[in-house]
């Protein structure tokens, strides 16, 4: 006999065999217990007897069984089901060990961590309450959306790898500091003014970030150039650093598939030895190697120096798989323009001098230069301030007469007054400012020439001509100017040879 836990009379049960194999029906004990019953009590259920033969019988109809034991069995060894309301936030995940469904995870619903779920689930609550996935979800009023490649909408979710990218491309194209991302200030605007869930790194990830960066660029680089690209055009020149430190650099212009051109900087390599032709044709044939572009060189564009062409010497036998050498080597026209304005300001040099020195006695006190505003304010003339030009770049000094000579009264007469007080002699003439308007009125010409043919996103070559019969013309309308024939005269010999 069983006996009932319900207060109710005992249930019979059939006689059965030593090795029978039941399933014991129980009266229910309480109504939510109804639900963990066999969905057919009511049907006959049959028990094999040790000799093989079998019986049904119909249990109790007045209460609702319970399975225990039942070989369907999910994982809870009691067979109930899971009451607990964390379950509401996770996903329960199962797995077959030997014929059984078994549960061995649960899944977040929101950040989607993987927790085990084998034994009670108070860390499961624990994970509840500090997911910051759930808590920004519950108080975001509105989901965000971001627009897909075709025009389709989807929802927005922060990736901190992504972030952590663009932080590296922002770094790169503005030249901030690699601590940017992780100073206080930057991270407290960016939680406050656009994510709350926005995560700091500090500068050596943030650098190690930057290598990762630029060897997957340099990667889909490569990949363009070889797939996508027929020819390229190289062009290359040396600067100096703020470390005293030389660099060679290597420049990639070509037409992608919608036929835009392109330019890319594929190398930037230190160049610590003599700048002779073999130094020079080493580093540029390294980089080509490495980009694997020796039979895609269209030109190779240098300024006009021995050492550019002797460096080509070594590398036209290398580079002339696509076009030849015939037309590689291709010398850089704005360097040619440089070389024969320079030629021709030789002779303008003492004008010039007096005019820097005029710049430098302004600039050398706050004083002087607090007073000459407060001058231009009183002769109703917006104030400004003027730089100083560099010696090796005629443009900078074409840019200076060119912000100067507009302010001829007032810099004039301020230069005048204070020049002659510290120093006792008149600085600026009117002979100064007549040559001065002269030279800005020539240089302008060779200017435009030089911006027009610095273009890097249209092509140059074909306003070279158009350029080169401009000048010559220029050149010959001042070669009998009696102001300028002096310095004309050697500027056209210096066309002339180029």
């Amino acid at each position: 006999m069983a006996q009932g836990n319900g207060g109710g009379a005992p249930t019979p049960l059939p006689q059965l065999g030593a090795r029978a194999t039941a399933t014991l029906y129980l009266p229910q004990r309480q109504a939510t217990t109804a639900s963990t019953a066999d969905p057919t009590p009511n049907h006959p259920t049959s028990i094999e007897d040790g000799a093989g033969g079998s019986s049904s019988f119909t249990p109790t109809p007045s209460a609702s069984p319970t399975v225990v034991g039942s070989s369907s069995d999910t994982g809870n060894k009691r067979g109930r089901k899971t009451t607990s309301d964390v379950w509401n936030d996770f996903e329960q995940l199962y797995k077959q060990v030997n014929g059984k469904k078994v549960r061995y995870a649960a899944k977040c619903h929101y950040c989607k961590s993987q927790l085990t779920a084998k034994g009670g689930t108070g860390h499961l609550h624990r994970h509840r309450i500090a997911c910051a996935s759930k808590a920004d979800r519950a108080s975001r009023p509105q989901s965000l959306l971001q627009f897909n490649g075709d025009g389709s909408v989807r929802s927005w979710d922060y990736n901190a790898a992504t972030a952590r990218t663009e932080m590296c491309r922002l770094i790169a194209t503005l030249d901030l500091p690699l601590g940017f991302g992780g100073h206080p200030a930057f991270e407290r605007y960016i939680r406050r003014s656009h994510n709350p869930r926005f995560r700091s790194v500090c500068r050596q990830t943030t650098t190690r970030d930057l290598v990762k960066f630029f060897k997957q660029r340099r990667t889909v680089l490569i990949d363009l150039l070889q797939s996508s690209v027929s020819s390229v055009a190289l062009t290359s020149d040396i600067w100096s650093g703020n470390a005293k430190e030389d660099y060679i650099s290597v420049v990639a212009h070509f037409v992608n598939v919608d036929w835009l051109l392109e330019k890319r900087v594929i190398g930037m390599r230190l160049i610590d030895v003599s700048h002779s032709g073999s130094n020079i044709a080493e580093r540029v044939a390294t980089v080509v190697e490495e980009f694997k572009l020796i039979d895609k060189v269209f030109s190779v564009t240098l300024d006009n120096a021995s050492a550019n062409s002797n460096a080509m010497n070594i590398l036209a036998p290398r580079f002339s798989g696509y076009v030849g050498s015939l037309f590689l080597h291709q010398r850089c026209a704005c360097h040619i323009i440089n070389l024969i304005v320079k030629s021709g300001l030789k002779r303008l040099k003492p004008y010039v001098e007096d005019f820097r020195t005029a710049i430098s006695f302004l600039n050398a006190s706050n004083q002087r230069i607090a007073a000459y505003k407060s001058y231009c304010v009183a002769m109703d003339v917006r104030p400004r301030k003027f730089g100083l030009d560099m010696d090796v770049r005629w443009n900078s000094t074409y840019l200076m007469l060119k912000h100067v000579i507009p302010y001829k009264t007032t810099f004039s007469v301020f230069i005048q007054t204070h020049y002659q007080q510290v120093m006792g002699q008149t600085l600026l003439t009117q002979a100064h400012w007549e040559i001065g308007e002269k030279i800005l009125t020539f240089l302008e010409l060779f200017y435009d020439s030089t911006v027009a043919l610095s273009g890097i996103y249209y092509p140059t070559s074909p306003l070279m001509l158009h350029h080169i019969i401009e000048i010559a013309s220029h050149l010959s309308n001042y070669e009998n100017d009696i102001l300028l024939r002096d310095i004309v005269v050697p500027m056209k010999s210096k066309f002339l040879k180029y």
